[in-house]
């Protein structure tokens, strides 16, 4: 059954940026960046991941998974971070064009490949790294968080924004397995309390916090919300986003529910990193 435009609307919420301390003064266009393929959230989340690494002007961030480099953007000129952007399917023109059109092609540099590779050799050392709705997708690699944990130095930090269930789905619900084809990755998500456990387990991190956030299913209803604002609630965009707007309905009052968490951590000490054990590749 395809929901109605109607239906949606008076269902679904709408983020209010005014109840994040962080971001209070962001209009609907500036979150998404008018549409331009920022994921639920966009930078009103990229921003919340940010203050949590605290980072001072000029240090050097690693930017992971940053797909059309808004974030990167972000980290440059909010911040005034020193940038190196990372992404296996976007190509380094697109993004380096956007960072010289807004002044910042000093302040960001941008490779395209896959962290389960290795970065180059000569990468240097990182005051923070930051991932925001991409770390499902590598993180689980055996020791990857570990070789992070080695691209930080002494007191470095992570945080990683990422959509989640709310709980581990064990099975999943009949209703997540139905995507028209497109592959949502589900299989990958997992609660927030599972990924403290696995940043814990590496023996490489000390977890702060990791937890889901206000508004973490509130940022898939408003990324629907928007999204058919801009489509014009055609027909063909209701028909396509069918699957997730039943996987959005279905959580409002059974789990797991899609939903969005944070986790900050800090580097161990040298010489404090008592466990050795590593993910395992999913």
């Amino acid at each position: 059954m395809t929901p109605t435009a109607d239906e949606i609307r008076s269902q679904f919420r709408r983020l209010d940026p005014a109840g994040h301390r962080a971001v209070p003064d962001l209009l609907p266009d500036e979150i998404y960046d008018n549409g331009e393929v920022m994921a639920p959230g966009g930078l009103l989340f990229a921003r919340m991941i940010a203050e949590r690494l605290k980072i001072n002007e000029g240090q050097r961030v690693l930017d992971l998974g940053c797909g059309r480099g808004q974030s990167s953007v972000l980290l440059a000129s909010r911040f005034g971070a020193r940038v190196v952007a990372v992404d296996l399917w976007i190509e380094n023109g697109e993004r380096d064009r956007r960072a010289g059109q807004l002044g910042l092609a000093g302040a960001i540099t941008n490779l395209k490949g896959d962290v389960r590779r290795g970065l180059p050799a000569d990468i240097g050392e990182f005051d923070s790294i930051f991932c925001m709705q991409s770390f499902h997708t590598f993180g689980t690699a055996r020791g990857i968080v570990n070789y992070l944990g080695g691209l930080l130095k002494s007191g470095g930090r992570i945080c990683i924004g990422q959509t989640c269930f709310n709980r581990e789905p064990g099975e999943l619900p009949r209703v997540f397995r139905q995507t028209d084809g497109w592959n949502a990755e589900y299989e990958k998500y997992h609660s927030p309390d599972w990924w403290r456990r696995f940043f814990e387990d590496s023996g490489a991190f000390d977890v702060d916090s990791s937890a889901e956030i206000d508004d973490g299913q509130v940022m898939w209803e408003d990324h629907v919300l928007y999204s058919g604002d801009r489509a014009g609630w055609t027909t063909d965009y209701l028909e396509k986003t069918r699957w997730l707007t039943n996987q959005l309905i279905w959580g409002q009052s059974r789990d797991p529910h899609l939903t969005h968490f944070i986790l900050s951590a800090g580097k161990k000490a040298e010489g404090d990193n008592r466990s050795n054990k590593f993910g395992e590749v999913n």
